[in-house]
Parts: C-alpha cells; structure tokens; sequence
C-alpha cells in the first residue's frame, strides 16, 4: 500500500470522506480545520458569532479532520492525504465558488497544504498560530497523551472521575476539559467497553513527528491574499519563520493578537472574530 504522506495530490477513492458542522447560511463560506485532538465544534462560539454579525454573507463549515471527531481514522498521519479531504470538503459544500479557509495549529498546516494543491478552491486563506516549518509539538504534546492514556478505560465509571484522574496529568482545567471533549461513553457496547477515546489517540500519539513535521514544497506558492494571526504570548510562531511564511505566501498579512497564547480564538474570541472578519470583508 502507498504510504498516504508521499502519495500525489487529489480527492481519490482513498480519500476519507469528513464530518462537517454546518452554522449558518449566508452568501460566503468560510471552512474550519481544527488542531491536534481537536473537534470542529471547538470553533463554535466565533463560527457563530461571525455569523450573527451578518448571517446574509457567512455560512461556517466546521471540519473534523481525519483520525478526529466524526470523522474517519487512516492509516497514516500525512498532509497531503488531509488536504486532499479538506478539498473534498470545499467540492461538496461549495461546488460553485472557491472559500475561505481556516486553520488552526495542525489544521493550519492542513489548510496551508490544501492552498499549495489545491489552489482554485480557495478565495483566501487565513492560518492560526502556525508556521510552514518543523513544530516541536512532540515536546508540547507527550505529557497530554501519557495523560490520556493513564486512564483505566474499563475501570472508569463517570466523567468526574476521568477529571480527577488526568488533573495530576494535565493540571490545567481548560487544556483538560479540552482534551476530555474527545472522552466517550457508548452503552450499547459490553461492559469494560464503554468509554473510548473518539479520536484515533495511538495513530496520533505513535506519528506525532509526522504531525510536527512539514511536508517538501519547494518551489511551489499560493498567490492569494493569507491572513496569519498568532498569539502574542504563544511560541509557535517566531518573527525568523517569516521568510518561510513569505515564500509559499507571498500576499502574507501577519497580526498578533495581545493577551492570548496558542488557543487565541479561545483566549480572545471578541477580537478574534473582529479582525477575522475585517480581513474576509478585504477580500
């Protein structure tokens, strides 16, 4: 079998069809790609607010990627696999006018990669908190999948006691509850059986690296306008990853967002939403 993160561009048979989360119905999409042990409803609250500020001219399309959510598991970590659903996504929710699209962290790396393969699908690109580079998200991530997996999932008998179990873990209540959105529990199964993680937790945690890394794309770029919004406080982003950002993007506009760190659409979802929509009303 070809290995996915090697294989060429486009929406073949093995490309998984994702679940989406439609919130709107204006003229203009926009798609969300989420990060690493993320969910599409994670943008809930800025998807609808985006919305309500004018519901004639946004529709949201919230993605589960692949191996999250609803969405299916693969075999492999690859971007270019992710960006070939994702371009899916746009054919069947937007067959007749390119889209917006977001992505966050992992997902920005996702929707970087759909831009770069397929680029008459996009009116616009906008990249949370990410960069066209190697990431050390083996670093940041290692203690939450130890977390994760600590839990006796046979044993476990409610979700406060998964929440005592991981504080120790993961002592920080927003990054945990995040993580426990992924927790599930399925009484139709055995007992022993009921709680599982929906997300594919062993593909993720064993191809970290592959989620960390960035695919070659030398020589290619995407002429279209790219909004690249960072957290004054995160360090995924850093001022000598510009150049990489320029190369592929050459219509870059970066802008930081004071007093959030790498969940900024979280830490700041006003300001968020604002220079969000300033940006696509440019377009």
């Amino acid at each position: 079998m070809t290995d996915p993160s090697t294989a060429g561009s486009g929406c073949g048979p093995d490309t998984p069809e994702l679940h989406t989360t439609v919130i709107g119905s204006g003229a203009q999409t926009v798609v969300w790609c989420h990060g690493v042990f993320g969910q599409g409803k994670n943008f809930t609250r800025v998807a609808k607010d985006l919305v309500a500020d004018d519901p004639q001219r946004w529709r949201c399309v919230l993605v589960d990627l692949p191996n999250h959510g609803r969405s299916p598991w693969t075999e492999q970590v690859s971007y270019p696999q992710m960006a070939a659903s994702v371009a899916r996504v746009i054919e069947r929710v937007s067959p007749a006018s390119p889209v917006h699209l977001l992505g966050h962290s992992m997902g920005g790396k996702v929707v970087m990669r759909t831009a770069l393969d397929f680029p008459d699908l996009l009116a616009s690109l906008i990249v949370v908190d990410m960069a066209p580079v190697v990431s050390p998200l083996n670093l940041r991530f290692d203690r939450l999948v130890r977390a994760m997996r600590s839990l006796n999932l046979a044993e476990l008998s409610s979700r406060s006691q998964a929440q005592a179990q991981m504080s120790i873990g993961v002592p920080d209540p927003v990054v945990r509850q995040f993580l426990l959105q992924n927790l599930r529990h399925d009484i139709s199964t055995e007992p022993g059986h009921q709680w599982h993680w929906q997300m594919n937790l062993e593909l993720l945690a064993a191809q970290m690296d592959r989620v960390a890394g960035w695919p070659e794309t030398t020589g290619r770029s995407w002429p279209g306008p790219v909004l690249w919004i960072s957290g004054e406080d995160s360090d995924y982003v850093h001022d000598d990853h510009q150049a990489a950002m320029a190369a592929l993007f050459p219509r870059v506009q970066r802008v930081r967002i004071k007093n959030s760190g790498h969940w900024v659409h979280a830490d700041q979802p006003e300001v968020f939403v604002h220079v969000l929509e300033h940006f696509l009303r440019s377009v």
